[in-house]
């Protein structure tokens, strides 16, 4: 029943583009996509855009102040259109150019056609009384040259005692019933006894604060990582453990996160954003293992799925959980094992079974069809919603990933030979290795590596190494900063034990000696180490009033980034003696100096006498 020209059929071949069926970014807003609406004191709201029958259905796809708002009409508009917020009229689309904060030109205008009389709601003349002529020419005079209104009022003889403002509460309120916001903005300045003596800025500020209480506006902005990450730190900034979205920015650029790479993610303190920012970069072209923990992601629904992501990105993110990577080895080994057929021994994936079965578009079923045909069916509007849902049910069951595959894939970025917790699980490892085939393809690990939770960074970061091939970044991201300083401290001395050192190969096994081994008995595990934060304030940009916010973030994080080195290459191979020679040879830092400046000396002197010669 599915549309075949709007999506393709569904295929497992790597070579079509995810891309060429399904644009990541459209230009307008789409049925069930989600968005963010920026208002102009800072509010950011999310909402989604829903049919009408679906919103009578108990969805509730927009909430500002209280009350909900419909969507249905929404459908369509590019991203970035202006909408005012009516009482009844719901959100009304505004033309083109216009901005959150309505021009001063039209409260000026409505001022001076008419204004609404507050008790039988008649218009009157604004230049009525003496107050209103004051007002006009404030507006006026700031328009024309904002300097002469700063030189013939001040506000040094303003009191706030309340009784500047002649409309009542009970007025106000029959205003918003009867006026729309322009008209209530100019009863109000009209009103005010004390708007004509203030200055032009106090004005500006005025006008500026009722338009936001009285003509609310709002933008649609389409949710992308930064704008998701902004959204939530300022709804509540501890759930996502403080991270701004320009700490985001870092951690992705560190982390090298691009397109056709593999990437495991533990994220679990900030919400998944970092999946979510990963998963939308690389743009369905590669995989992201993100780690979660319980039966399924608590951050799936409210944060994930607001993403909007398409067929081919949510393929690419595959879910593991963390009885995968910090369970036991042999436990796994065992559970595979009971899954396998007693007479082939092959494994019995049932669900991957049920999908390669599958195909795109799905036909509906007897059974399914003669549920449609039935009386209770007879709307045309709940037999659509009933295929919508069936479709999306086989959407899922086709991109979701069964349980033994992502063992399966999650083992094959596992470098067993790297397991530093068993001695035991090391031998078995190069017995492995031993016999199997040298010329079997290499598994191919991890290429980036990100930890952001509120477990202990250092054990989860050793826990997680196995997985990164050499030569990768890894980064950590820690709303504190002793936690990153304990695992920096050890990553720089990490250094084994003689006891611990296999005399045949000369390699490192495990532990963290209290006394220094020798230079060449050191293993390095990563390089290349920084620990750093962002200092970060936003500016206030306008003509003659351009300063630092007042309010600012305190901290955005905190980030502790390294590149992994190879664990059997990793350690000097130089003896001390050896470094012992090189170092008399070349000598420290001063000894460099003053050989650079006798050299210099004996090239100045040489020059000199050659020049002495010539003459």
């Amino acid at each position: 029943m599915a549309d075949s020209t709007t999506t393709p059929p569904f295929t497992t071949n790597d070579d079509i583009d995810p891309y060429s069926y399904q644009d990541p970014l459209p230009p307008t807003l789409r049925e069930n996509d989600h968005f963010l609406l920026h208002f102009a004191d800072g509010r950011q709201l999310f909402a989604q855009a829903l049919t009408k029958w679906k919103c009578s259905k108990g969805f509730v796809p927009c909430k500002i102040n209280k009350r909900t708002y419909h969507t249905h009409d929404l459908i369509g508009l590019p991203y970035g259109t202006v909408l005012e917020v009516g009482n009844d009229r719901g959100l009304i689309p505004l033309p083109e150019g216009e901005d959150l904060l309505p021009s001063s030109d039209d409260v000026l205008d409505v001022i001076q056609s008419s204004s609404v009389d507050v008790k039988n709601g008649s218009s009157i003349d604004t230049n009525a009384t003496a107050s209103n002529n004051t007002s006009t020419n404030s507006i006026n005079n700031k328009q024309d040259k904002v300097t002469e209104g700063v030189a013939h009022n001040d506000n040094r003889n303003l009191i706030d005692d309340n009784k500047s403002q002649k409309l009542t509460q009970s007025c106000v309120s029959k205003l918003q019933s009867t006026s729309d916001g322009s008209a209530i903005v100019a009863a109000m300045i009209s009103n005010s006894s004390t708007f004509g003596s203030k200055t032009a800025f106090s004005q500006a500020k005025y006008v500026k604060r009722k338009q936001m209480k009285y003509q609310p506006r709002c933008r649609i902005v389409r949710i992308t990582p930064s704008t998701l990450c902004s959204a939530l730190h300022l709804k509540d900034p501890r759930k996502i453990s403080n991270l701004r979205d320009d700490t985001l920015g870092q951690l992705l650029s560190n982390a090298n996160i691009c397109g056709g790479s593999r990437v495991l993610i533990f994220d679990n303190a900030v919400q998944g954003l970092i999946t979510t920012s990963c998963t939308r970069r690389m743009g369905g072209y590669g995989s992201v293992f993100s780690l979660y923990s319980g039966q399924q992601p608590s951050y799936l629904d409210h944060v994930v799925m607001k993403m909007n992501f398409t067929i081919g990105e949510k393929q690419s993110l595959k879910w593991v959980n963390l009885g995968e990577v910090f369970g036991d080895y042999d436990e796994k080994a065992e559970q595979t094992k009971s899954l396998c057929d007693p007479n082939t021994g092959e494994v019995i994936d049932v669900e991957k079974r049920d999908r390669e079965s599958m195909v795109w578009p799905t036909p509906l079923q007897p059974h399914t069809l003669d549920y449609v045909k039935t009386d209770l069916m007879n709307d045309e509007r709940k037999v659509n919603d009933f295929l919508a849902r069936r479709c999306a049910r086989f959407t899922r069951k086709l991109t979701r990933h069964s349980m033994l595959e992502i063992r399966e894939m999650i083992d094959e970025c596992l470098d067993k030979s790297e397991i530093l917790d068993n001695t035991k699980k090391m031998e078995d490892a190069k017995m492995d290795e031993s016999t199997t085939d040298t010329n079997a393809a290499v598994p191919r690990q991890c290429d980036s590596l990100i930890i952001a939770t509120k477990y202990d960074p250092t054990a989860t970061l050793f826990r997680l190494l196995p997985y990164l091939a050499p030569s990768c970044p890894f980064v950590i991201y820690h709303e504190f900063l002793e936690p990153l300083l304990e695992t920096f401290h050890t990553l720089q001395n990490y250094y084994v034990n003689d006891e611990e050192v296999d005399d045949d190969n000369n390699k490192a096994l495990n532990g963290i000696s209290k006394k220094k081994a020798p230079m060449m008995q050191q293993r390095n595990i990563a390089i290349n180490l920084r620990l750093t934060d962002t200092w970060f304030r936003e500016y206030q940009v306008l003509e003659g009033r351009t300063h630092p916010n007042m309010t600012m973030t305190q901290s955005g994080g905190y980030i502790l980034m390294g590149t992994k080195l190879c664990p059997r290459t990793g350690t000097n191979e130089l003896t001390e003696d050896q470094v012992k020679a090189i170092r008399s040879k070349v000598g420290g830092k001063r000894k460099q100096m003053r050989g650079n400046k006798r050299k210099q000396f004996e090239n100045s002197d040489d020059k000199a006498s050659k020049k002495n010669k010539g003459d």
